[in-house]
């Protein structure tokens, strides 16, 4: 049995006993101070009868009828209890005015109904306390009001006793105030608690603002996410429910988006603890539906009809490093033109794709003069820098093999990055001037081979060499002599 609904059957237990005890002493006395509060302990035995229909009935999981569970019918019950409660000792207020003004009002056997109200007390204050705690860690709503009703019960009967107290010295006028202010404690507790059922049935904010707040800025800082659009909490129960609306970079795949759910989630868990978290997340892209890299093609596509020079644009790949992006292309020109001038010419495109791209920190465009059909890459791969030492072995190991070819004339621009199970080697090369692109392009199909094969690096999938004229060139390493 669920450990809630064995407390709400114990505190049906504990109201049953309070029952028959006040029952007793209001029989015996006759005191409207003792009426209120026996009324009140009388209205509990209804209340917890609803609470275990309750928390029965909350406890049951998720249907078709009830997609999101049934836990508010909590609430319901708790706001029910606070309407009666609120209703009723209105009625007894004016009872007691009534009384009041016809006068000649007299309580018997004070004696007896003192030691009733100081049994009572003292079994109030114990169980109450129990049910509020267990309540409190439970998330239950119902089980925290029926602790509170035992605790205010215990309050009340302080109340009582006093005015017993007072009626011993014959003071007994004092009991129909005593009745009037116990019952205003009362309806302003049981509309505390009709507000609270209220609250959650309307789906009240339980979180502070600045809490709030806090959440936003964490989300905002985490990787890929630009902004938040929306934020909505709600709770009920045990459940807190955290709405977040995001707008995303655009070329983020599957992977990433659900790294952003996962961490989320996990902020949740850590502002909420008391409650099981449950995430709803929507991510917007920043650029609507088009991704990055179709604007990318789209606008190198549309700049290309400007440089007649420019054959074909191919292998396209775009690469993402940190929070930059770096474009790798390879540019298809006429055989007939020397490197200086395809070099010029490709050096003219990239800075008007960079002027129109913001995004893009870098474009490596390799110059060919042969036509080889390949499927553009619309992907983007995230990559990392490979530790320095490594790199320097590797790049110290592909020097060696340029120096050997009597037509390279140096280098610039190594780079080496690795993503999952792809490496990527690139660099760019110097060659004389005067050479055409054909023969530019045979010797880089050639070291990249020699490359590929000598380093014997696992997962080498590609090497990329940039073709450069070495005329004017004072940066890089320029060989003096092949060794």
């Amino acid at each position: 049995m669920e450990e809630k609904i064995k407390y709400g059957i114990f505190a049906v237990i504990i109201i049953i006993v309070q029952s028959f005890l006040k029952l007793y002493g209001v029989i015996t006395t006759g005191s409207l101070s003792f009426l209120s509060e026996t009324v009140d302990t009388l209205t509990d035995f209804v209340f917890v009868s609803i609470t275990l229909l309750a928390l029965s009935r909350s406890q049951k999981p998720p249907d078709m009828e009830h997609m999101y569970g049934h836990s508010k019918i909590d609430s319901v019950g708790a706001m029910t209890q606070g309407i009666i409660l609120m209703i009723l000792y209105s009625i007894l207020i004016g009872n007691a005015i009534l009384t009041l003004n016809k006068g000649g009002y007299t309580v018997e056997n004070p004696e007896i109904g003192l030691l009733i109200l100081i049994i009572s007390f003292s079994i109030n204050i114990i169980f109450s306390r129990i049910l509020i705690r267990k309540g409190k860690n439970k998330k239950s709503l119902t089980l925290q009001i029926q602790g509170l009703n035992l605790f205010q019960d215990s309050m009340r009967a302080i109340l009582v006793i006093i005015s017993f107290v007072f009626i011993l010295f014959k003071l007994t006028i004092l009991d129909i105030f005593f009745s009037i202010i116990l019952s205003i404690w009362i309806i302003i507790g049981a509309f505390k608690l009709t507000k609270r059922g209220i609250n959650e049935l309307s789906d009240t904010n339980p979180v502070n603002i600045m809490v709030i707040e806090e959440l936003r800025q964490k989300i905002i800082n985490l990787e890929h996410v630009i902004n938040i659009e929306d934020i909505k909490i709600r709770a009920y129960g045990t459940h807190l429910f955290l709405e977040v609306h995001l707008l995303v970079e655009d070329h983020i795949s599957i992977v990433h988006a659900h790294e952003i759910t996962k961490s989320i989630k996990s902020i949740g868990k850590d502002y909420f603890p008391p409650y099981e978290v449950e995430c709803i997340i929507e991510m917007n892209p920043i650029s609507g539906e088009k991704s990055i890299g179709e604007k990318i093609i789209n606008l190198i596509y549309s700049l290309k009809t400007e440089y007649p020079e420019i054959i074909k644009v191919k292998d396209l790949n775009l690469f993402r490093i940190d929070d930059k992006y770096y474009l790798s292309q390879t540019i298809v020109v006429s055989d007939e033109l020397t490197l200086k001038n395809a070099h010029n010419i490709c050096s003219n495109f990239e800075l008007e794709i960079k002027k129109n791209e913001e995004s893009l920190s870098r474009i490596a465009t390799h110059i060919e003069g042969k036509h080889q059909e390949k499927l553009l890459q619309r992907a983007h791969i995230d990559v990392v820098s490979l530790d320095e030492i490594t790199k320097n072995e590797i790049q110290k190991a592909v020097e060696n093999i340029l120096r050997s070819h009597l037509h390279v004339k140096g280098y610039h621009g190594f780079e080496f990055w690795t993503a999952h199970n792809y490496c990527i080697l690139e660099m760019h090369v110097f060659f004389e001037d005067k050479l055409n692109i054909s023969e530019v392009h045979e010797y880089i199909e050639e070291l990249e081979k020699e490359i590929k094969n000598k380093l014997k690096i696992d997962y080498l999938q590609e090497v990329i060499l940039h073709s450069e004229p070495l005329e004017g060139r004072t940066n890089g390493i320029i060989f003096d002599s092949p060794q």
